[in-house]
């Protein structure tokens, strides 16, 4: 890659924002900037209505707009700023939300967006609806939503378009849950009053692509989403996609004719000066660490396994006065580190009966179906340990699916402990009691724990569950297989990890999850709703002793319920219910930890828990 090698000279403003004084440089007088940012994974889609993992909205973030945003220089974290709307009204009963949209807004093909363009990608939401993406936060609000949810989770395929072509039909005659009222706006409806909604379409599933181009390219296709869609992007945001090769890169070139140029620069002055961005994928934490001191990268994802390398350890100052130099042991670098986020990481459990097990090749029984095996393995994890040696202090104990710091967190669940004899209780009761003891033969004495390839993080989380599990079996009158068993971890390019997740192909995997918005039922539902995205992926439904009707009814009636604190007790029914059940390891909540080159100026909003860097407003100064 050829950089940019001229530096100009360097002109200081002080500008008073809502975060208190910042300081901006001036870039280059040329313009034609590159930013390089390595990471490591890929994106499992293109398509924002259907990729539910943070790589790929990240891409999406900077690709497509949504109708309202977050406010760019904060840390705020709900979405007060309209961006392809103008306005928004809501009834007084919440059932009914009226956009007024921007005018003179164009996708990346040249199509006008208007009202007939959201009406469009609302709708192919929830026809394309992938069970394990994220269209559930809009289907299930929105009216008449709920019956094509139940056709995607419950029903056949011919449920799911019989359903769909019914709503469709609803909204085309002014009658259903979109109404076009004139070009530039829509009145949306929903099925109850639900707070979390504009929050939820915020996300990247509320994303706004061109339908010309999705006609173009196959159109919109009840219960699937097409390759050409899944590869490819046109949205209305400041850059397009050009190219993508796995394991490689993702490429975005700026759009000459972004329709909020002018606007960006009354508060950034040197937005858009960025003009193209390369995203590698680079699993080697080392080199990665090189390229950004060498200056061959400009932003790197730096775990907190090797944090110390280039953070001083000095606690995270006011954000507002953070230049990024403060912390850093390198002046040729800023990090902003340890303010805290709603990311949450844990390992995971998938509970059916069987499992095609993907390491072994074959069908296994499954342990982890076993309640006494997931609690011991709960007993057994060193959460101290994790978050003082693989994190680096980057966290705290996690205590349940809301984060700490959250309305509707339970600071009275229970808390697993590191108990190594607690856990050889629960090993022994699956022994003598759940016939564990044939299930471990039945697999050949062997476990298998996974982790993606490139997160150290989530391989010496899974060193320290195998350790827990062989130190367990070492406590006095723990009962001992019949054969010597043997735990592997086991690594997985992350695509492939995803997938893997999502077929029950793996049965203890590590990941986590970071807010789609800032609201309990973001976390209650994935984690512990039946049709949420990882109780999905991990049968909860199927789980012996889980009344999923009760649980899933508390989760439904807290995201109706404007008292707050009734849906503050019943969220603490759903964290009771969960954790008692011991359907997840909940390993530690993280603080953050945000590094570019010294070079670099309006990243640090990355820290922000709802998204992560937007390139059009960041420059470099050489």
């Amino acid at each position: 890659m050829q950089r940019n090698k001229l530096i100009a000279i360097v002109v200081v403003v002080v500008i008073v924002g809502s975060v208190g004084a910042y300081i901006l440089l001036t870039p280059p007088v040329l313009t034609g900037q590159t930013m390089v940012w390595e990471t490591i994974g890929n994106p499992k889609y293109m398509d924002p209505h259907n990729n539910y993992e943070t790589r790929g909205s990240w891409i999406h973030y900077n690709v497509y707009e949504t109708l309202y945003t977050y406010e760019w220089d904060t840390l705020r974290t709900d979405p007060v700023v309209p961006l392809l709307a103008s306005d928004l009204s809501i009834s007084a009963n919440g059932l009914e939300y009226t956009f007024t949209l921007r005018e003179g807004v164009t996708f990346h093909d040249g199509t006008p967006f208007n009202a007939s363009c959201v009406k469009y990608n609302f709708e192919r939401m929830l026809a394309t609806f992938d069970p394990s993406g994220p269209v559930w936060m809009v289907a299930e609000p929105i009216y008449g939503g709920a019956a094509i949810e139940d056709a995607v989770y419950g029903g056949t395929l011919a449920d799911h378009e019989g359903n769909y072509t019914a709503w469709v039909a609803e909204n085309d005659a002014g009658t259903g849950a979109l109404t076009v009222t004139s070009e530039y706006e829509i009145v949306i409806k929903l099925a109850y009053a639900y707070t979390p909604f504009l929050a939820a379409i915020t996300y990247e599933v509320g994303a706004m692509i061109s339908p010309t181009w999705v006609e173009a390219h196959g159109g919109i296709v009840v219960g699937s989403h097409t390759t050409y869609i899944d590869e490819n992007t046109c949205g209305t945001g400041p850059y397009e996609m050009t190219e993508w090769v796995i394991d490689e890169r993702v490429v975005m070139e700026r759009f000459e004719d972004y329709w909020r140029a002018d606007d960006a620069k009354t508060m950034f002055p040197y937005a858009g000066t960025i003009d193209t961005v390369i995203i590698k994928t680079n699993e080697e934490v080392t080199s990665r660490l090189e390229n950004i001191q060498t200056g061959d990268s400009q932003g790197s994802y730096l775990p907190a396994t090797h944090a110390f390398e280039l953070y001083n350890n000095v606690s995270p100052p006011v954000f507002a006065a953070n230049t990024g130099t403060t912390q850093s042991l390198n002046p040729a670098i800023k990090i902003w580190a340890k303010y805290p986020t709603f990311s949450i990481a844990d390992i995971h459990f998938t509970m059916s009966d069987t499992i095609n097990e993907t390491t072994l090749g074959e069908v296994i029984e499954n342990p982890y179906r076993l309640k006494n095996v997931r609690q011991s393995f709960s007993y057994a994890f060193d959460y101290q340990t994790a978050i003082d040696t693989v994190v680096n202090g980057f966290g705290v104990q996690g205590q349940g699916p809301i984060p700490i710091g959250m309305f509707g967190h339970n600071y009275t669940a229970y808390q697993y402990p590191y108990d190594l004899v607690k856990a050889k209780d629960s090993w022994n009761a699956a022994m003598n009691d759940d016939g564990l003891q044939a299930i471990l033969a039945n697999n050949s004495y062997h476990l298998v724990l996974y982790y993606n390839t490139g997160n150290e993080v989530r391989r010496k989380c899974q060193m320290l569950m195998k350790d827990g599990i062989m130190a367990m079996l070492e406590v006095e009158g723990a009962i001992q297989p019949t054969e010597t068993l043997t735990i592997d971890v086991v690594g997985m390019e992350w695509s492939s990890y995803i997938g893997a997740a999502i077929d029950g192909t793996v049965g203890c995997w590590m990941i986590g999850w970071a807010p789609d918005y800032a609201d309990p039922d973001n976390y209650a539902v994935p984690y512990v709703k039946s049709t949420g995205t990882y109780g999905y992926w991990a049968r909860l439904a199927d789980s012996a002793g889980w009344d999923e009707a009760e649980v899933d009814g508390w989760i439904d009636d807290a995201a109706v319920e404007t008292n707050l604190v009734e849906r503050e007790r019943l969220y603490g029914l759903v964290q009771d219910a969960i954790i008692e059940h011991a359907g997840y390891i909940w390993v530690y909540q993280s603080t953050s930890l945000l590094v570019v080159r010294s070079n670099v100026y309006n990243a640090q909003y990355q820290c922000n828990p709802m998204h992560d860097v937007y390139f059009y407003h960041v420059y470099l100064t050489g």
